[in-house]
């Protein structure tokens, strides 16, 4: 794999003087704690892609709360993908470090990755796609594992990951993959239905004993602006850090005010 790692004023006052005999001055003010806090989002690294960019993201409740997390592809980004190497390309993105809804959840960056020809297992998953994995762990250890790296054995207990999902054994997604980890499938998913096709999936990653990523995975062909894919996340019984707010949805959707598609991890429940 090849890496790139890549207001308004307020709070001021203005003398308004009553011109009348025997009336006192008053203050009209405009202070920024009267202000009611509001939703918000804020973005982090922006990294090039195709002839567009990709952006991570955070939002938050008027109290706070994180809400989404995700990342927003410009509509440009789909021209000009490169096709080399053939392994793919992984974009890293630093999440938005300012406010607190980021600390609030047990995510430290995304990856986002292109497959110009998918992956193993054939035919499956060998359509051109892209990966977003949610890591769970530093970017300075998900770097350092590699092809069949005896770590990725160590998996962690079984109610950590969704009842039902497996890793199949010698092949991708049962290998642990470089720069990644092992990868754990939901083998109810559409890919897996006599007939089905590989469109959209949800994946689990673990390494080292620990659920390492959660990985929303799709095919370049279902990126057009009517895409609506919103999901459920099959849940654990035990969670990798406990008090923080985790993810049941995701999602994939075009944003026609900003012309970028969204992919995204939402309606975050503490746990």
């Amino acid at each position: 794999m090849v890496n790139y790692f890549p207001l308004t004023l307020g709070g001021w006052c203005r003398p308004l003087a009553l011109l009348a005999l025997g009336m006192p001055l008053f203050l009209a003010c405009s202070k920024d704690d009267d202000t009611p806090s509001q939703p918000s989002t804020v973005y982090g690294t922006t990294v090039q892609i195709g002839s567009g960019s990709a952006r991570s993201f955070v939002s938050a409740d008027a109290s706070g709360k994180p809400t989404e997390i995700g990342v927003a592809l410009t509509e440009t980004a789909l021209t000009n993908l490169p096709a080399t190497p053939a392994t793919g390309i992984m974009y890293d993105l630093a999440l938005p470090g300012s406010g607190s809804a980021t600390a609030q959840m047990p995510f430290d960056h995304i990856s986002f990755d292109w497959n110009p020809n998918g992956h193993e297992p054939a035919p499956t998953y060998t359509l051109p796609h892209f990966d977003t994995h949610f890591y769970m762990i530093p970017m300075s250890v998900q770097h350092t594992i590699t092809l069949d790296d005896p770590k990725g054995d160590n998996f962690p207990p079984a109610t950590k990951l969704p009842t039902g999902y497996i890793t199949p054994p010698n092949v991708v997604p049962g290998r642990t993959v470089p720069m990644m980890g092992r990868h754990w499938v939901d083998p109810t998913s559409g890919e897996y239905v006599p007939g089905g096709t590989f469109t959209q999936t949800f994946i689990y990653g673990t390494y080292d004993g620990h659920v390492a990523f959660m990985e929303p995975m799709f095919t370049k062909a279902i990126l057009v602006p009517a895409v609506n894919v919103d999901l459920p996340v099959k849940q654990p019984a035990v969670y990798e850090v406990a008090g923080k707010y985790y993810p049941t949805k995701y999602t994939i959707r075009y944003d026609a005010s900003t012309h970028e598609y969204i992919i995204s991890m939402k309606e975050m429940v503490l746990r």
